[in-house]
């Protein structure tokens, strides 16, 4: 007989996830569904009234709209948010981590930078200063990778495009702004970017020579940028990244892996989409493996705190 897989998250829930779509006469822990449940969805595993609070995780997440019986499926048809007070208690069961020894650390084999950061990759990135350039980013990173050059360079990870929206209208004495030249000095100074080539419009707010002032930047075997206005059209645009690009790959590929302590990475977490698995699956996982590295002495960021 087949077991219904189905998983109680804390012991104050009164809903269940169900691991497996819930047909109509299902059955668990002497609950019984009286209509289908669909995978990844919640089910009542006691009576809860008409205007009470349902509990996932040992949190109130949202209040019934109706009288919900046990083995009715929870969902948006009948449950509702609704204003209630909450006791916030900050890092209540917060614990002191035992840190591994220093002599006892894991080690990774990465890339160490002149500017003393280490990385776990060697791409080459296009980046871009304004909304404008990104089509002739995205050309240039195909043409590349379509043309299979990479094959001749294996210490290259890949040419890759990171385009924004932003550049164009903006107040270069506003945060927009600010944020903006931030964000691509991030970009061009982390350590899993071995070059850089920076392409813009050439008539945008953000300036490329502008920012390249600010961040004492200079053209550079591993550094080169242009704009579309001043090499004639996007076509030639496009042409002269990739020679540029070309021109990188040997000195990129040089680049050599050497062992550095795990101490050394931060890892970025970033929600990427959620379903009803999230939260028992790749959240957990991800937060052991964050508290992994922590112990090894490295960082971990959670970007996105809601």
């Amino acid at each position: 007989m087949k077991q219904n897989r189905v998983v109680r998250l804390h012991e104050q829930d009164n809903v269940a996830v169900a691991v497996d779509g819930l047909d109509s006469g299902a059955e668990w822990n002497n609950i019984r569904v009286p209509k289908r449940v669909p995978r990844g969805h919640k089910l009542a595993i006691a009576a809860i009234g008409a205007g009470e609070p349902v509990r996932k995780f040992g949190q109130i997440i949202g209040f019934t709209t109706a009288a919900v019986a046990p083995g009715e499926w929870v969902h948006e048809h009948n449950l509702a948010m609704r204003e209630f007070e909450r006791d916030y208690h900050y890092a209540e069961d917060a614990k002191a981590e035992a840190m591994v020894p220093s002599a006892e650390r894991a080690t990774f084999q990465g890339y160490r930078r002149a500017n003393g950061k280490a990385g776990t990759r060697n791409y080459i990135g296009i980046l871009t200063s304004v909304n404008c350039s990104a089509s002739a980013a995205r050309f240039m990173a195909e043409e590349i990778n379509r043309s299979g050059v990479l094959a001749d360079y294996p210490g290259i990870d890949g040419v890759i495009a990171l385009v924004h929206g932003l550049g164009c209208g903006m107040d270069i004495n506003g945060e927009g702004y600010e944020v903006l030249k931030r964000t691509q000095w991030g970009y061009a100074s982390n350590p899993n970017i071995g070059g850089v080539v920076m392409v813009g419009l050439g008539c945008e707010g953000f300036q490329i020579g502008r920012w390249k002032e600010i961040y004492g930047i200079q053209e550079s075997d591993t550094f080169r940028s242009l704009t579309i206005q001043e090499t004639g059209g996007t076509r030639k645009t496009v042409a002269a990244g990739v020679a540029m690009i070309r021109e990188m790959l040997p000195v990129i590929n040089a680049a050599r892996r050497e062992t550095i302590p795990a101490s050394e990475l931060m890892l970025a977490l970033q929600c990427g989409g959620s379903d009803g698995y999230s939260g028992i699956t790749a959240n957990p996982a991800l937060g052991a493996a964050a508290d992994l590295l922590v112990r090894h002495g490295g960082t971990a960021i959670l970007s996105e705190t809601p």
